[in-house]
């Protein structure tokens, strides 16, 4: 960005040279009152306490996408943003020293070469984590060849079982322990944040609505697409007997609705049962939002117990970068890559789903959210690294809901309830890719294919998506559990493991996108979607 110099009788144009340059990069308008404000109280500082003539202002894009403006003036050591603290109210320099106080955090001094520099943070670096993923998956997998081409498969195998898988299973240990509490406390915000009942009801209805139409249609296009791709002949790989294929899967409503409802508080976080979890969490804002304002301690609590849980996931994905690096390593250097040749065509076909999908989801945003889809379309491939590398749909929740709101603009009352709800009953991806998948293996098998197997096949998929666990590879237990209705024998499960390190990625990812559109037609729904940002670049 271009530069320019300040002194006294210049200053006045100060802001017609800066922000211009902010409002280009994209900034909030928040932040650029900010930013000015702080530019002015700093460069009085060096002028007049650093008895310098001129300050050289610049603003700097860093290359996370982190905004910096910079204030330079030549001259001896002197800091500027040395506080004072015998100061009282009378004072002249008392509110300019709150300012810089208060805004701490985001300022910094150093000289060099002659040179005092302050900068000032006016945007962080919201693409660090992402492309520390991105670096990680890379990484990840030139390494991972490296060692399947140098290494022996002992060594590989060794160090697979005592460091990788270790490393990975403390990861998703140290996830599971807050997971639970995490969407407790997210969706009681959620549903306290919306007042009455009756909104929360509405807003409810509406969502499970959204929910439950793509999940349907993805289970459909699932099956039309297996159809397609192994209709024909198909390499058989072994036989089952009549009696072994004789038994129904029997899916009973009322015992899925009846064990929603928890028989004490502790047993759904314990057990990990997240719909437990949400019930108790919604039936505790309920009737906190019927006390009002008897029970605004507890409020604060809850909205203090979310923002605990939250900062402790924030410490938790932290390590999400090193995680994407042994993940993809494992992948490169272990993986049965003839296997996945042979599967090449589901692979094909869940890509293809993946392509209808985003078509579907399009079109549901100009319907019901009556707004244009381009903008979400434009900007979802951006999370996808993340449950890409992370293969669960739970660690990614934190940045879903951070996506929503603040690159589409979705409420934060929205997100905090739909994306910890839609973790655990929305599996788009899983609700297509278990149809290719269940139907190549039974037609492995030589299973007909007729009109009540593919009701047994939808049915089950759509109850297993919604109690599923938002984990990694929670789709071959779903996948296990239809072949073997058919008396398909488990020993599809190692070919299955094989080729999930890819699918079941690419899975969560549309798990994960299938949560961020429900997400953006809820808010337009509610007329709570702010479209500055939803259209911003």
């Amino acid at each position: 960005m271009q530069a320019f110099n300040l002194d006294a009788e210049n200053f006045s144009d100060m802001q017609a040279n800066l922000e211009p340059q902010l409002e280009q990069l994209k900034i909030d308008r928040k932040d650029i009152l900010r930013a000015e404000l702080l530019v002015e109280e700093i460069f009085w500082r060096m002028v007049n306490l650093g008895k310098v003539e001129q300050v050289k202002v610049r603003v700097v894009k860093k290359f996370f996408g982190g905004v910096q403006i910079q204030m330079s003036a030549e001259g001896a050591p002197y800091n500027p943003l040395v506080e004072v603290f015998d100061l009282d109210e009378d004072d002249e320099e008392y509110y300019r020293t709150l300012i810089l106080k208060a805004n701490r955090q985001k300022l910094s001094w150093f000289h060099k070469q002659n040179q005092n520099v302050v900068t000032i943070g006016v945007q962080g670096e919201t693409n660090l984590q992402l492309k520390l993923t991105l670096a990680g998956m890379v990484g990840g997998l030139i390494c991972g060849f490296f060692m399947r081409e140098i290494l022996s498969p002992e060594t590989v195998k060794f160090f697979s079982d005592d460091v990788i898988t270790p490393l990975t299973k403390m990861f998703l240990n140290a996830l599971g322990l807050v997971i639970a509490p995490v969407i407790f406390f997210s969706v009681l915000g959620g549903v306290t944040g919306m007042g009455a009942g009756a909104g929360v009801g509405r807003v409810g209805s509406k969502l499970i609505g959204l929910y439950a139409s793509t999940s349907v249609i993805a289970a459909l296009i699932g099956l039309i697409d297996a159809k397609i791709f192994f209709g024909g002949d198909v390499p058989q790989v072994g036989t089952i007997s009549a009696a072994q294929n004789s038994d129904a899967y029997q899916f009973s409503m009322t015992k899925f609705i009846v064990d929603i409802i928890p028989s004490n508080l502790v047993s759904p976080i314990a057990d990990g049962n997240l719909l437990q979890v949400i019930f108790i969490a919604v039936f505790f804002g309920l009737a906190l939002n019927a006390l009002g304002n008897k029970v605004r301690l507890i409020q604060e609590l809850v909205t203090n117990g979310n923002d605990f849980f939250m900062k402790l996931v924030g410490m938790i994905i932290f390590f999400v970068p090193p995680v994407a690096f042994f993940a993809m390593m494992e992948l490169a250097s272990g993986t049965n890559f003839d296997s996945l040749l042979m599967m090449g065509k589901l692979v094909v076909g869940l890509l293809i789903c993946c392509c209808i999908m985003m078509v579907v989801y399009a079109i549901m945003i100009l319907l019901v959210g009556k707004i244009s889809p381009l903008p979400f379309l434009k900007k979802i491939p951006s999370l996808w690294p993340i449950p890409f590398a992370t293969s669960s749909s739970a660690v990614t929740m934190p940045f879903t809901m951070n996506f929503c709101t603040k690159k589409l603009g979705v409420s934060e009352k929205i997100s905090s309830f739909s994306i910890p709800i839609g973790t655990t009953i929305n599996m788009n991806g899983g609700c297509f890719y278990m149809p290719i998948a269940v139907i190549m293996f039974l037609k492995m098998y030589g299973v007909e294919i007729d009109l009540n197997a593919i009701v047994i096949i939808l049915t089950m998929t759509l109850s297993l998506s919604v109690a599923g666990p938002a984990v990694p590879n929670a789709s071959v237990i779903g996948i296990l559990t239809v072949t073997s209705t058919f008396g398909v024998p488990n020993d599809i499960a190692g070919l299955l493991f094989c080729i999930a390190t890819i699918c079941d990625r690419m899975v969560t990812c549309f798990n994960v996108t299938g949560d961020v559109a429900s997400a953006v037609m809820l808010s337009r729904l509610e007329n709570s979607t702010d479209e500055k940002i939803y259209f911003r670049d």
